[in-house]
């Protein structure tokens, strides 16, 4: 059994070619690594892994890690020959890999297997991120906790993830995102969770999944790899393509918003307060807690009871649990149906991302909020859709003529298609930002509330933004 948070020179050599300085090789042992792709995050005896991005590549900064105490470099093969066969530093050492994406996955799956500990994976199409920060902070009541820091939950950010263990890691709470068939038996593998949880599937990524079918293919390969390993796996009933699971794998534990069989967990007496907040409370077959939780839109109830289902499962009462989740407050510049101020008007920040499913419920989310003025909703193109990017957008059109939103501003090619289904509520279509907001700064007035919603790269959050420190300019002026 390899000792708890070592990499030693021999599995080192085993993920690439080693070269070092005959005259002295770094050492033969590191202990809690520091492994990075930043050269500006290295720290003496750290570990450079040189991978060339779209903007920078990570050879060009060799010599200033081995300046900033690196003790290894991870090169590219191609790079390391064209450069002329580079001896390193004394007490320095290359590790020469084909391919400098997947020397950083297998050193992190090597380091992962030095632990024996519970690794939880959470995936799914919609809140992964607020679900791992609720488990976390669930768990992070009773053991020391590692956790995926911001959105690390690609073939990239996982492994970085898995290299942030340290002997007192108690439990690992890894998210895994992906946006092509077979990358979630990529993940697993390297991950290797003993637990794992799905929130649910959705209409993520079709421009590469095509479907819901394809989106569950993709996801529920999680299940797979813990229905081979033994594992255990945490299931929302409410969501019908999961639930099907519940009597297939061998060790499930379900839940959900309100009691049903097999549920572990689930929630009571839901509301929303004027500043965004959810009462409710959480209830097992053991009683319930009464919880106030720093987060808005009811659909992260949902998230609450899958991280107080994981609790649950490793042993803590729910009094506990409630306090763990209580005390978790999203960090500012979340982006995540993050409530603001503007001179009296009511944001709801939701910039960070947004698929059909993600924007229906961030809808619901502005209609459940009190409001003394207007429910308007700023929305931008959902991309990564493709083929169907036409019919999502006209659903979510129709969806709003559903709801009591009273206007609708959009910004995109694809969210015009919004605006034309939804006419009677269009206040207009933008095609600048600067046009948006200018619009906004003259239509806005206090008691409205406003919901922006679209995909990361629409940059919608540069409105908010600027609509926020206008209007406190016009305040205080």
């Amino acid at each position: 059994m390899p000792v708890t948070g070592v990499l030693t020179i021999n599995d080192i050599c085993e993920i690439g070619e080693v070269v070092f300085s005959v005259i002295s090789a770094p050492p033969l042992e590191i202990v809690e690594p520091n492994v990075s792709i930043d050269s500006r995050e290295i720290t003496e005896g750290g570990i450079f892994i040189a991978l060339k991005g779209e903007r920078t590549d990570g050879h060009c900064y060799i010599d200033a890690v081995f300046q900033q105490g690196a003790c290894w470099a991870m090169v590219n093969r191609a790079w390391y020959e064209a450069a002329g066969l580079p001896e390193p530093p004394v007490g320095k050492g290359f590790i020469i890999t084909n391919d400098t994406v997947i020397g950083l996955q297998r050193l992190a799956s090597m380091y992962r297997n030095t632990f024996s500990i519970p690794v939880v994976a959470i995936g799914g199409s919609n809140g992964k991120t607020t679900t791992k920060e609720m488990v976390a902070a669930v768990l992070g009541t009773t053991f020391k906790v590692t956790m995926s820091q911001g959105n690390r939950n690609n073939h990239i950010g996982v492994p970085l993830t898995l290299l942030q263990l340290r002997r007192e890691t108690g439990i690992a709470v890894v998210e895994v995102g992906i946006n092509h068939p077979g990358e979630m038996a990529e993940l697993s593998d390297i991950v290797r969770p003993t637990h794992a949880l799905l929130t649910n599937i959705g209409h993520e990524h079709l421009e590469f999944l095509i479907d819901l079918d394809g989106v569950a293919a993709a996801e529920l390969q999680l299940f797979d790899y813990l229905q081979a390993s033994g594992g255990t796996a945490f299931i929302n009933l409410d969501d019908e393509r999961l639930k099907t699971l519940f009597t297939k794998l061998s060790a499930p534990y379900g839940y959900a918003i309100s009691q049903q069989l097999g549920a572990l967990c689930w929630a009571h007496s839901v509301t929303v307060e004027r500043n965004g907040r959810l009462t409710f409370s959480l209830a097992s077959e053991k009683g319930r807690e009464k919880i106030i939780l720093n987060f808005t839109g009811k659909h992260n109830v949902i998230n609450a009871v899958a991280a107080a289902t994981v609790g649950l499962h490793f042993g803590l009462p729910l009094s506990v649990i409630c306090k763990g989740l209580e005390a978790l407050v999203p960090v500012k510049g979340w982006k995540r149906l993050e409530v603001m101020d503007a001179a009296g008007v009511r944001i709801l920040n939701d910039t960070y991302n947004a698929n059909a499913d993600s924007m229906r419920l961030a809808i619901d989310a502005i209609c459940d909020m009190p409001c003394d003025g207007l429910r308007i909703a700023v929305l931008a193109d959902m991309l990564e859709l493709g083929a169907a990017a036409d019919v999502e957008h006209e659903r979510i059109g129709e969806y709003l003529r559903q709801k009591p939103v009273d206007r609708i501003f959009t910004f995109g090619e694809k969210a015009r298609l919004i605006c034309w289904q939804c006419l009677e509520k269009c206040g207009c279509h933008f095609d600048t930002q600067e046009a948006l907001l200018h619009t906004l700064l003259a239509e806005l007035h206090t008691g409205d509330v406003v919901l922006f919603k679209g995909s990361r790269g629409m940059k919608l959050e540069r409105v908010v933004d600027a609509l926020v420190k206008a209007k406190t300019i016009t305040q205080e002026g």
